[in-house]
């Protein structure tokens, strides 16, 4: 297996279509699609006319379209209700949809991020993580997770979910979210880890409700020893660089195409050495 290097759509100022374009342009292989809106705008992405507009400028620019993230679910915390309740049937609806779009598109994977705060709240998670594996199997669809849960919160939920998921690793999360050392995390999961979201950002910046980014290696969050505790995983797979190229400090009106230019020459002197390639 090769090392495969993507960008996430909403790490550009623009979306859809637009941003398949600028991922070939940027030298990037694929792309990790947002949902185009998803329940807030009834589920645009659902559309036979917008799916074909983002499968045309994939073949255009070969570009593979490696998953769909649902960011909406993440945005509006639905998944954390209980299913009895309206916002918990919005949980179900966005999971059905987000399965229905990427079905209709070629992709083989949803990435669901999970964060409960209570144990209520994981519990509704949990059941709505459970809806999403059976119905995903249906279609032959992966789900993947990513979650700022503890270790120990990590273990409970790939146990609870009987190895129905995997893992999006989120390199700079945990620094941002105080949930552990991304080298423990890495060390502890990989085998479970189906792809990574890469970032980088400086510690003034490692809060919750920051998204500010600075390029692969020239921050706080201990790039090279995490990427080095990657290569000694044996991990090869894709590689999505999550850095916000239109947000400071990273951007000081710049030109966001060239700092994802940079930061994939650095994916590819990291990780294209490993193992003697």
């Amino acid at each position: 297996m090769e090392n495969h290097y993507g960008i996430c759509e909403w790490a550009f100022p623009v979306s859809g279509p637009l941003s398949i374009r600028l991922a070939s342009l940027a030298g990037f292989e694929g792309i990790q699609l947002g949902e185009c809106g998803g329940l807030p705008y009834h589920f645009p992405l659902c559309q036979p006319y917008v799916q074909n507009s983002y499968l045309e400028a994939a073949r255009q620019y070969n570009i593979i379209l490696h998953s769909l993230n649902l960011g909406s679910l993440l945005q509006s915390g639905d998944i954390f209700y209980a299913s009895e309740t309206a916002r918990g049937d919005n949980a179900d609806l966005s999971i059905r949809k987000g399965i229905e779009a990427a079905h209709a598109m070629g992709i083989k994977k949803i990435v669901i991020t999970v964060s409960p705060d209570s144990e209520s709240a994981y519990r509704n998670a949990l059941f709505h993580l459970k809806y999403a594996w059976t119905h995903a199997e249906i279609y032959d669809i992966k789900i993947v997770v990513e979650t700022n849960l503890p270790p120990a919160g990590i273990r409970r939920l790939l146990e609870e979910c009987k190895n129905k998921i995997s893992l999006c690793m989120d390199t700079l999360n945990p620094f941002r979210f105080h949930s552990g050392s991304p080298i423990n995390l890495i060390r502890s999961f990989h085998p479970g880890i189906d792809h990574y979201h890469l970032k980088d950002s400086i510690s003034c910046l490692f809060r919750p409700d920051q998204r500010g980014c600075v390029l692969l290696g020239s921050g706080d969050a201990d790039y090279p020893a995490v990427s080095e505790e990657i290569k000694k995983t044996g991990y090869t797979g894709w590689f999505f660089s999550e850095n916000y190229y239109y947000l400071s400090p990273l951007n000081q009106n710049g030109d966001f195409l060239e700092y994802a230019k940079k930061d994939l020459c650095t994916l590819h002197t990291t990780f294209e050495n490993a193992f003697g390639r």
